[in-house]
Parts: C-alpha cells; sequence; structure tokens
C-alpha cells in the first residue's frame, strides 16, 4: 500500500496551541517536539488527503461517523483564541469508498449531512480533538483535504473493522493519504486530574504505549476492563481504528513520547508503512 504515506496516534489537548497554551506550553514540552515533528515526517509523505478520527466529535452508541460537507472549519474560539481558526477542503471521493467498504464489512456508519446536523442538534466543526493535530499538520505546510471522523461506542473489534474498511477505501485510490487517530490516555493520572485521580491510570498508560510502540492490538484487545474503566481515557476506541488501518501492513515506529505532568497521558506515536506484511 504505497499511496498510505502514514499513520499517527497524536494527542489533542487544547494547551498544545500555542495562543491557548502560552506559558503552558512548557510543561509539555515533550508532547509540543515529537507532535511537530510526527506532522514533518507526515508531510514529507506529500499526502493529499489526511483522515482523522476524533473522540470528542458528534459520539453516537450505535454508530461512527463522517462529515460530509463540502468545506469544514474549526476554531479555537471556545479555548479563548476565537483568531486561530482552520478549514479544510473534505475528500468527497474517499469518503464514497469508505462508506461503500464500511458497508461491505457491516460498519454502521453515519454520515454527518447539514440536515443529519439540525435533526440532532450538532455541530460540523472541526472539534478540539481533531483541530490541534491539523493545527500541527497545517504549521508542516499540508494544504490538502481531509476526511473527518467520529468514533461510536462501539466494540474495540468493531473499532478495528471500521479502520480495516478505511484501508481498503485508501487502497482502491489513486492517491496519498495519511491517517491520525486523535487521543488522549488516562485522564486521572495525578491528584486534581480532570476526571479525578485513580492510581491505576498510570498502569493503564504504560500498557498502551506498549503496545502502541510494539503495533499490538492483541496486548490492546487483552487490557483489564477494570483498568480501562479506572483509567477515564477517551483515545482508546480511535487506537483500535488505526490499528485497524495498519492491520496486515508492515510498519515502523518513526517517532515516540509520552508524558502526564497536567493529569492526562499524552502519547505521541508516528509510523511509517513499509507495505504488506
Amino acid at each position: 500500500m504505497d499511496n498510505l504515506v502514514g499513520c499517527a496516534v497524536m494527542p489533542h489537548p487544547p494547551i498544545m496551541i500555542p495562543e491557548v497554551g502560552k506559558n503552558e506550553l512548557d510543561n509539555i514540552k515533550n508532547t509540543v517536539q515529537t507532535a511537530g515533528q510526527v506532522a514533518e515526517m507526515l508531510k514529507e509523505g506529500n499526502p493529499q488527503t489526511v483522515v482523522i478520527i476524533t473522540p470528542h466529535g458528534p459520539v453516537f452508541e450505535d454508530a461512527v461517523t463522517v462529515c460530509i460537507h463540502p468545506r469544514l472549519r474549526g476554531s479555537m474560539a471556545s479555548f479563548g483564541a476565537p483568531d486561530v481558526t482552520l478549514g479544510f477542503e473534505t475528500d468527497n471521493l474517499l469518503i464514497k469508498h469508505i462508506i461503500r467498504n464500511c458497508q461491505r464489512l457491516g460498519i454502521n456508519l453515519m454520515e454527518l449531512t447539514d440536515d443529519t446536523a439540525k435533526n440532532y442538534r450538532i455541530s460540523l466543526k472541526i472539534d478540539h480533538g481533531a483541530f490541534v493535530p491539523l493545527y500541527y499538520l497545517n504549521k508542516a505546510g499540508f494544504k490538502g483535504q481531509i476526511v473527518l471522523l467520529s468514533m461510536g461506542m462501539l466494540a474495540y473489534e468493531e473499532m478495528y473493522t471500521f479502520g480495516k474498511a478505511v484501508q481498503a477505501a485508501i487502497g482502491s485510490m489513486d492517491k496519498r493519504v495519511a491517517v491520525i487517530a486523535s487521543s488522549d490516555l488516562s485522564h486521572r493520572l495525578l491528584p486534581g486530574a480532570p476526571a479525578g485521580y485513580s492510581p491505576r491510570g498510570a498502569e493503564f498508560d504504560r500498557q498502551v504505549v506498549q503496545a502502541l510502540k510494539n503495533i499490538d492490538v492483541k496486548a490492546l484487545l487483552n487490557l483489564d476492563k477494570n483498568l480501562i474503566d479506572e483509567a477515564g481515557e477517551c483515545g482508546l476506541r480511535p487506537i483500535f481504528f488505526l490499528m485497524g488501518v495498519m492491520g496486515g501492513l508492515e510498519a515502523e515506529v518513526i517517532n515516540c513520547s509520552y508524558e502526564g505532568p497536567l493529569g492526562v497521558g499524552y502519547a505521541v506515536v508516528s509510523y511509517k508503512i513499509k507495505g504488506k506484511k
């Protein structure tokens, strides 16, 4: 699969945006530095489209979603920086292939149109989960199209299969594509953390980061359910999706960092795709 130019797990704290984080960027220097390196690596592959899955878009119990809109925009207005904006054209041709492959593999994919958004009272804007990684891609010079996906509360195996559907869609097109899973790990690493404190949060993060380094989906599937519940994570389903995108492919870890100084685990991992196993 020569046209899958790279994949990455990237976190999404709004403080990674300099205009939002300001002095707090010093607290997550490794994350900011590695995110910049990952963005540069993906840009070197000259992707025409970036597929990104977010845990903070419209989340349904029984479906994953894709935004169907000619142009998607977002800003950091909710985080005190209204002048920080992004806008991208949507790759509707790739979306058609994704829809077709989801139907083939039995994945319930909801198409978010203007009418759907009005009916469910949801926004089609780029949420912060997608905005933060795309900010770094844009900073590296990416000017192509995007496909904006949101996770659903599906079984982890189904999220993996969703990734396989996207892999098949990419493989059926003559277009260079990069794929990003937006993912924060445990929100309970420290007393005073956003979701409270659990001593098991750090153990969850350790196991997930090790599985990411080893590209080991079995280790992720074998995670203890109670450990997952204790961790207070928002990024495991996007990670399973990314594992599906890379399923059956030979991949090499290029960049990797992890830190959690503010009580939330931030992992940045990038992969270069070498072809089929």
